[in-house]
């Protein structure tokens, strides 16, 4: 018994040092416990999320309660605007896509009665469907031109319906280059087919606390999200919807230099690092 105990204290021992001391193994100790975290939370609100789904109230109790299960990554969120994305009544809510880590920064800013689009692949990722489901997830076929036309008419008619808001992620998939990559046409074809508002919702880069390529996931990250007024598409066509595609991300360009620059310093001054000489994409 004394050997397991002296053995057990040597490898705490030897982890607590790669732990503080070797940035990679730091990364992927803590992106595992993210992910974890993630399968944990999927398994409780396969349960918990009924009451709401019966409700249909979307997802917000999931984001709702992902707020608290991930306290414990240190990211401090600053939202502005956020009586926003609480009034009633439809609308297509658009974001930048970094990582998963925008399931911590959607937590903070979760729009009232919101669903989520996602790919259509995660519909079997085990537990994560079933709380999908609950949370009145739609999801869709990218590669599928037929079905994805056909998701865009089913979700105008199911968000008049149902009153629900949506949140799209625009650029179709995760950017970590910095900026924004081209958006696809599909959140903007919904808007003007069910004639709703466009919400954009602006995330701070994250690469001063984690990065995928480089390998780090700090402690003290800083996310700054602010919430643009919303964009109406009463009188539009699907003729107007590159024209109103460019309009949001433009703006939304403008406001993510914004918010990065004060979640910068914000970072530089929680860590005593000088503000000046960082270079905004």
């Amino acid at each position: 018994m004394a050997d397991f105990w002296t053995i057990l204290l040597f490898v705490l021992a030897v982890f607590l040092v790669f732990y503080n001391f070797s940035t990679k193994f730091h990364y992927y100790v803590r992106i595992s416990f993210f992910y974890i975290t993630i399968l944990l939370h999927g398994m409780e609100v396969c349960v918990t999320m009924i009451p709401s789904w019966l409700g249909s109230k979307g997802a917000d109790y999931v984001f709702h309660s992902f707020y608290y299960w991930s306290k414990w990554t240190g990211i401090h969120t600053t939202v502005y605007n956020y009586e926003i994305t609480q009034v009633d009544g439809p609308a297509i809510v658009i974001c930048n896509h970094q990582s998963s880590l925008d399931i911590v920064s959607m937590s903070s800013v979760w729009p009232k009665h919101c669903a989520v689009m996602m790919k259509r692949i995660l519909a079997y990722v085990p537990f994560f469907n079933l709380g999908a489901y609950f949370s009145s997830t739609i999801f869709i076929d990218r590669f599928n031109r037929e079905r994805a036309m056909a998701s865009v008419d089913y979700c105008a008619t199911e968000m008049k319906k149902r009153n629900l808001k949506l949140w799209v992620f625009p650029e179709g998939t995760r950017n970590r280059d910095g900026g924004f990559i081209p958006f696809k046409k599909g959140a903007f074809n919904i808007a003007v087919r069910a004639q709703l508002p466009i919400i954009p919702v602006v995330f701070s880069d994250y690469r001063t606390f984690y990065s995928k390529p480089g390998r780090y996931f700090k402690n003290d990250g800083e996310v700054v999200i602010r919430v643009l007024d919303p964009i109406p598409t009463e009188g539009l066509t699907l003729d107007d919807v590159n024209e109103l595609s460019d309009k949001c991300r433009d703006l939304m360009l403008v406001a993510y230099r914004e918010v990065t620059a004060e979640a910068w310093k914000r970072t530089a001054e929680r860590r005593g690092e000088p503000v000046d000489g960082k270079k905004i994409d």
